[in-house]
């Protein structure tokens, strides 16, 4: 077996993992890990709800990702293809679940992090 593709199918289980940790239990504001940005530290409910859609973003773009690696070493079989894929997936994934987030929390929440009334 090629041990390319064992490596990027860890690196996108431990991408999903992370996604599914974040949406199950985010944890409190002091913990090491979580989506900690300025507008999800605003309080408890800024930082529960950024951490829970971020997971969730997390786990769809690792499947993703997955999907991506194993077709791409399936049709192509060229190891440093699957390495630029993989490395190019995660990148834009990061920036796009940034963008995301915070999009969704701004929808959510006022600036000083209050909850938006639902109309």
């Amino acid at each position: 077996m090629n041990e390319y593709l064992i490596i990027c199918v860890i690196c996108g289980l431990s991408f999903f993992s992370l996604g599914l940790k974040l949406n199950r239990d985010p944890g409190s504001m002091d913990t090491y890990w979580g989506y900690r940005t300025r507008s999800s530290r605003r309080n408890e409910d800024t930082w529960y709800e950024g951490n829970v859609y971020a997971g969730r973003c997390l786990m769809v773009f690792a499947s993703i990702i997955l999907m991506f690696v194993v077709l791409t070493e399936v049709y192509f079989y060229n190891n440093h293809l699957l390495f630029f894929v993989l490395a190019a997936l995660i990148l834009f994934a990061v920036v796009l679940i940034y963008a995301m987030t915070e999009r969704h929390l701004k929808r959510l929440f006022f600036r000083d992090g209050k909850r938006r009334p639902r109309f």
